[in-house]
């Protein structure tokens, strides 16, 4: 029997990762598989919420906090869907492009399949696409998605 391809997915809760999501949940058809749902609470954002109130360390456990929460709802939901399907959820924090082709060497993933915002011009060229460097750095394959949210 075929070992199951470990697939991540990395979460960013926005209608485009979500649409990813469900993309990368079709591939079961076409292999095994277990999917490792991924969040990253990005350095920048702690910092930037910590004019807010409260500590950065407070801020950050928080964040956390809250996305694992999201990943284990979304996990659930998924599992209540398709019976029997593997889903693993990972929340770490850092530079999100850095921390999805680490956690894809750490779990010796098979594929990543990232989900696009479709920024282009100055907004592209300001904040850069996450999805556009996980390809360049990736040790695995990467399966780029454009969702048809506009």
């Amino acid at each position: 029997m075929q070992k199951p391809l470990k697939i991540i997915v990395p979460i960013d809760f926005s209608s485009y990762s979500i649409e990813t999501l469900e993309f990368a949940f079709g591939l079961r058809k076409l292999f095994p598989a277990t999917w490792v749902l991924h969040h990253v609470v990005a350095s920048g954002e702690v910092e930037s919420f910590a004019n807010l109130g409260g500590e950065p360390l407070e801020i950050r456990k928080r964040r956390i906090s809250e996305a694992e929460a999201g990943l284990k709802k979304e996990a659930e939901r998924r599992r209540a869907e398709h019976p029997g399907i593997h889903i693993e959820c990972r929340v770490t924090a850092g530079i999100p492009f850095k921390e999805i082709c680490r956690l894809a060497d750490e779990e010796n993933a098979g594929l990543i399949v990232i989900g696009t915002h479709g920024r282009t011009g100055l907004s592209h060229l300001l904040i850069g696409s996450t999805a556009e460097r996980v390809v360049q750095h990736a040790s695995c394959p990467v399966l780029s998605i454009k969702p048809r949210i506009l």
